[in-house]
């Protein structure tokens, strides 16, 4: 091509076109740093209309920061011509590194780690922008595809960019399918229509303009999701993924099915939170004919759940202090030692005879209970360390809206083990409970989700993992050991103060920053304890490595009431999840955040998810 330049950019080459124009990689005259270029035709720019509207609603997009979206760096108007300057994202032979080429160049599909990995990011990007707003209303993608997401590879797993936010809101459905419909007509690209027509959910093919939502992104997710497994489109009764890839073992079936629901009001609202918990269930339970909705999947989970408050920590009556701990207090906190309890144990219990309702005679041997042999086994204690009582501020303004408000907390001093329960101390508490079952029968871990394993009737931890943090657990088997020994889960507040590692303001427990070198996050396992350098309170894998399960129910807007009521907090007395902290080895780097919240239903199984026990002090 001719060479050509806009404004301060060089045209180097052609990477291929789109519905809004034609996107070149351009080198920037002063910088000499290259950058993906998009012009768009003439049929936008000399559209007085549409450029009125480009104007006032594509500033919005360039403040969007997300390690998974593809950075606009720069929107101008040179001679008439208006382009958008992005991140350049090329392979080696400098052609757009798309989804669609990163596919192609594979002669396999896809191991369910690196689609997982894949996924997580794109839905990570799509849950951050449905948080925000432009004039008034949701951002919604609108236009996700193969050809507006982007992958590099490198030595881990594959890094996801996702383009082109907000962009399809401008232009309107029907305009670009007509522009796909038209390269269709003559042969450009004969696939392009097709996929573009297969992304759209029925509520965009329809035309419904008033229920085109976050939803429709969803729609677009599970297209996403079904086609990375399948390589197919899912098109009326669809196959099911544990038809075509049978040796994945998560639960693809019921994630794909809920997104792709016809009616958007059945779909996740969230994704990051759909994968974590749909993923997580019971394979064998969903089709594409017959799926529940989000809300009644929600409303069982809720039924089914009853109000227990035995392993809520004793109110401590004390600070009358407004500011942290007096340094003649400090000295104090330094002689106070954990208040162990007594070790208990619950394990399910069995009527002794159910025949004998019945009241009569009969004519068939008499029942008699199986008595299982119960071990007694020591439990493996964790060193803890002293967190001191005083006023601390928790929440966050660079997080989500659940973190709001930042307000002051009261607590009081108390113990946090120095690292997460490990698959050792655990496969103990399995040996004296006898099961995988609580005195009210509730699942205390999945054995096929964690490192723990029974072989024969008895129970072993696979070769290297014996330090390794235990996954699997639910948040009844995390109660449950903190009974055995004597301690009890972390709540909340003292979850994430504890984190901060006594600093002022910490975005990290390693302050305003943090790297591979100091937590296990975006990686492809997890390593054993005490692998990383420890916060300022000597605690380890406070962030990263596993999910930590604390007491407290969640609520969306616990918060606001939180900062009414600062001493102690202990969360709402009821609810439908239990809270997570930490991150994990999965995470982006966003939700190593101190102040980040999770949730999941408290029986809820995943391969992230552990714990680490506490203690008041006396």
């Amino acid at each position: 091509m001719e060479e050509k330049s806009l404004g301060d950019y060089l045209l180097l080459k052609e990477l291929g076109s789109g519905s809004f124009g034609v996107v070149f990689l351009a080198e920037h005259r002063f910088l000499k740093k290259k950058y993906a270029l998009k012009l768009l035709s003439d049929e936008f720019s000399q559209n007085s209309a549409f450029i009125a509207r480009f104007e006032k609603e594509i500033g919005a997009l360039a403040f969007l920061d997300h390690p998974a979206i593809l950075k606009l760096h720069n929107i101008s108007c040179d001679k008439g011509q208006y382009f958008l300057v992005s991140d350049a994202l090329i392979d080696h032979n400098e052609k757009s590194a798309t989804l669609e080429r990163f596919l192609s160049k594979k002669n396999r599909l896809l191991g369910e780690k690196e689609i997982e990995m894949i996924l997580k990011q794109v839905a990570s990007s799509l849950d951050y922008v449905h948080e925000l707003t432009i004039l008034g209303e949701k951002l919604v993608h609108r236009g996700l595809k193969l050809n507006n997401i982007f992958v590099q590879e490198g030595e881990g797993a594959p890094q996801v960019r996702v383009a082109d936010f907000g962009l399809a809101r401008l232009l309107g459905e029907k305009r670009l399918l007509a522009k796909s419909y038209e390269a269709f007509l003559e042969g450009q690209d004969k696939g392009l229509f097709l996929a573009d027509l297969a992304f759209l959910s029925p509520e965009q093919k329809s035309g419904e303009e008033k229920n085109i939502t976050v939803k429709s992104d969803v729609y677009a997710f599970g297209v996403l999701a079904y086609y990375l497994i399948t390589r197919r489109w899912p098109e009326g009764y669809f196959e099911l993924p544990s038809n075509i890839a049978p040796e994945y073992r998560l639960n693809w079936n019921r994630l794909i099915c809920q997104c792709l629901s016809s009616d958007y009001r059945r779909r996740p609202e969230r994704l990051t939170e759909a994968m974590n918990t749909l993923l997580s269930e019971e394979s064998g339970h969903a089709s594409s004919l017959d799926v529940l909705s989000w809300e009644e999947v929600e409303k069982k989970v809720e039924n089914a759940m009853q109000m227990s408050f035995e392993f809520l920590p004793k109110e401590e009556k004390n600070p009358k202090t407004e500011n942290l701990v007096p340094e003649s207090e400090k000295n104090e906190e330094r002689s106070l030692k954990p208040l162990i309890g007594p070790s208990q144990i619950e394990r399910p219990l069995y009527e002794p005879d159910p025949g004998a309702i019945f009241q009569k005679e009969l004519n068939v041997s008499h029942y008699e209970p199986v008595k299982t042999e119960f071990r007694e086994v020591e439990p493996l204690l964790t060193e803890m360390v002293i967190i001191p009582g005083g006023a601390y501020k928790r929440g966050s303004l660079n997080g989500s809206r659940d973190e709001l408000p930042v307000h002051t907390i009261k607590i009081s001093s108390f113990a946090l083990d120095i690292h997460p329960v490990t698959n050792e101390q655990f496969q103990r508490f399995l040996e004296a409970l006898g099961g995988e079952k609580d005195a009210n029968n509730n699942d205390v871990i999945r054995l096929r989700d964690s490192r723990i394993r029974k072989i024969g009737g008895q129970l072993c931890i696979e070769s290297g993992y014996l330090k390794h943090p235990v996954v699997g657990v639910t948040w009844y088997g995390a109660a449950a050991f903190a009974k055995w020994v004597g301690k009890r889960l972390p709540t909340e507040a003292e979850w994430e103060i504890a984190s901060m590692g006594n600093l002022e303001d910490a975005l990290y427990p390693t302050g305003l920053k943090i790297d591979h070198t100091q937590a296990n996050f975006f990686s492809s396992d997890t390593t054993a304890v005490m692998s990383y350098p420890p916060n300022g309170y000597g605690l380890y894998d406070m962030v990263g490595n596993v999910y930590e399960w604390c007491l407290d129910w969640y609520a969306y807007n616990y918060y606001e009431t939180a900062s009414q009521e600062p001493e102690n907090p202990k969360g709402p007395p009821q609810g439908v999840y239990r809270v997570l902290r930490g991150g994990c080895w999965k995470s982006l780097k966003e939700d190593l955040r101190c102040a980040h919240r999770h949730r999941n239903n408290p029986g809820a199984f995943n391969s992230t998810y552990g714990f680490r026990c506490s203690a008041d002090v006396s």
